[in-house]
């Protein structure tokens, strides 16, 4: 399931894609079916996930063309020449980082000027709501470390030299999943309304029904989950 709206997105034939923080590909293979001889990189630290990564690229492999790739390394150092990319993703990663304005320095050094910068982060109050309920939520290991207001992510990376240009909230349907997660945070792999809540979701991503996703479309202005902003390097 996508964060962004693809829709918003302008590329060239034949873009360099970088996904900074890639999990298991979502974004990449997302951007194989939308940009037409796209080049992506998948980058991550967690080799699990690239495994993943490589598996799920059988199923692309006709779109894939072999342009393709996944590399595990640190978000801090990233290993590409300056203005490689024409669009980089970076989703759901800075709540993560110690330092994350370091990141956005590196990211800012390998996208093109004029590129694409689209990061998203948990949006406020349903992250809030999560911290709130349960402190083992808030201590799980490799977890989020802070809760960005939207004004702050839009000032700060401003500040590291995009543009910001738009924002938009996704997701809605997970934030009430984790909510209740946070609940019984302690028996939540055993609990019945967490595994049926689990199923409807999956319901959504394998079948996407439209009165799901109107259902969903309604609520992501107040309780998406995530948050995705549109920014463009000056």
């Amino acid at each position: 399931m996508l964060t962004f709206n693809f829709n918003n997105i302008d590329l060239p034939s034949g873009a360099k894609i970088l996904d900074v923080g890639c999990g298991e590909g979502r974004h990449i293979f997302g951007s194989l079916q939308a940009f037409k001889h796209a080049y992506c990189i998948g980058y991550d630290q967690h080799i699990p996930s690239l495994d993943i990564c490589k598996d799920g690229l059988d199923f692309f492999q006709e779109l894939n063309l072999g342009s393709t790739i996944f590399v595990q390394g640190s978000v801090y150092k990233l290993p590409f020449e300056d203005n490689s990319f024409d669009l980089i993703f970076c989703s759901e990663v800075l709540e993560h980082l110690d330092d994350y304005h370091l990141a956005l320095d590196e990211i800012h050094r390998v996208l093109k000027p004029g590129g694409k910068f689209l990061p998203s982060v948990p949006s406020f109050w349903p992250e809030k709501i999560c911290w709130i309920l349960s402190r083992g939520y808030q201590n799980m290991p490799g977890g989020h470390v802070r809760i960005f207001k939207k004004n702050q992510v839009i000032a700060e990376i401003t500040d590291h030299g995009f543009e910001y240009e738009k924002s938009e909230r996704f997701h809605g349907l997970h934030s009430a999943y984790w909510w209740l997660r946070c609940l019984v945070w302690k028996t939540q792999e055993s609990n019945w309304l967490v595994k049926q809540y689990k199923k409807l979701l999956e319901y959504q991503i394998l079948q996407n029904p439209s009165w799901l996703q109107k259902i969903e479309n309604f609520m992501n202005p107040i309780f998406g989950k995530s948050i995705a902003f549109y920014f463009q390097k000056k």
